[in-house]
């Protein structure tokens, strides 16, 4: 008997970012570079993230901070050190760290710096200074359980990666800058959507996470009359659907499973779609988050998972059952 199944994982291309922080980065190359592969998106809310108590340790040639939620009662102890790779630093190199302050008319001159949605670190040359990274707490955080910066971080990190999910949308046919640059949608949500806490900017709390695939496994198995040519065919992955077949695939799987308030289209017929997966006629598809995120939506949540493994599937058998199995 011949089976087919496709198991993709759907993987943060960037760290969330604030519709403030979109407002300041949609027309940098290198963001809209690092989103190259990303086709999917979500539009969520979460209460203000700052960096907190922020000291440059000279002597250890370090930041140390902490980052607070508000509402969390979580607080996390960092120490960023500033000797490591990928800051490309030279021996004698200086380091400044540049801080953007959620209110900007507190003036702060002497540490422990606070009230921080973000800060740059920028290195002394020869020719002058020059930017090494900018970083939000979610994006240190993200870059820090991907591995590619090294940190040390003391606490519930966890907790501060729940996202309630407003909309879930696309763009195959351009970047998601551009896609959410004059976006009705986006600007719905930030119009109507009430702060999480009191006294704060929606625009600070209402957050863009963009998705890409780290992975579409296809698996195949044949029987004993299984066609030759599509044995082949399977070998050489001649047969995979392709990349935007399946982000339009996902984008209704997700809707179905989480039905946000500012989808329009509910998809209620899915896996029934014109546009998807259905016409390969695939016995399992899977859908799984690797980042250790929480969406929640209405009826309950999606936890993703921070192995290659993934969290909870969202699973369609046989082109018509459709469920979310809760990883173990």
């Amino acid at each position: 008997m011949n089976r087919k199944s496709l198991l993709n994982q759907l993987e943060l291309a960037y760290a969330p970012l604030t519709a403030y922080e979109f407002a300041t980065i949609k027309d940098d190359l290198l963001v809209e570079k690092a989103l190259e592969k990303a086709s999917l998106y979500l539009i969520a809310q979460r209460p203000v993230i700052t960096f907190e108590n922020v000291i440059p340790d000279t002597t250890a040639y370090q930041l140390n901070f902490e980052i607070h939620q508000r509402g969390n009662s979580n607080i996390l102890r960092c120490q960023l050190p500033f000797d490591q790779e990928l800051f490309d630093l030279m021996k004698d190199n200086v380091v400044d760290v540049a801080f953007n302050y959620l209110d900007r008319d507190i003036k702060q001159e002497k540490p422990p710096f606070g009230n921080i949605h973000g800060f740059s670190l920028v290195r002394h040359t020869l020719k002058g200074k020059e930017f090494i990274i900018w970083f939000s707490p979610e994006k240190l955080l993200q870059n820090w359980w991907k591995g590619l910066i090294t940190c040390k971080v003391q606490g519930d990190w966890k907790s501060l990666t729940n996202y309630i999910v407003h909309y879930v949308g696309k763009a195959t046919k351009q970047s998601i800058l551009k896609r959410l640059t004059g976006h009705s949608t986006f600007q719905d949500i930030l119009s109507l959507e009430a702060p999480v806490t009191k006294k704060q900017l929606p625009a600070n709390e209402i957050v863009i996470l963009p998705f890409e695939f780290r992975d579409n496994l296809q698996i195949q198995s044949f029987g004993k009359n299984g066609n030759l040519k599509d044995m082949v065919e399977s070998l050489q992955e001649k047969n995979y659907p392709d990349q935007e077949k399946i982000f339009l695939d996902a984008e209704k799987a997700l809707i179905k499973a989480m039905q946000p308030s500012y989808n329009k289209e509910l998809f209620n017929n899915y896996p029934v779609s014109k546009d998807g997966l259905y016409s390969e006629n695939y016995d399992a598809i899977s859908y799984t988050f690797i980042d250790p995120i929480v969406l929640t939506y209405t009826e309950g949540e999606i936890r993703g998972g921070s192995t290659y493994i993934g969290g909870d599937a969202i699973l369609i058998l046989n082109n018509k059952e459709f469920k979310l199995v809760k990883h173990q």
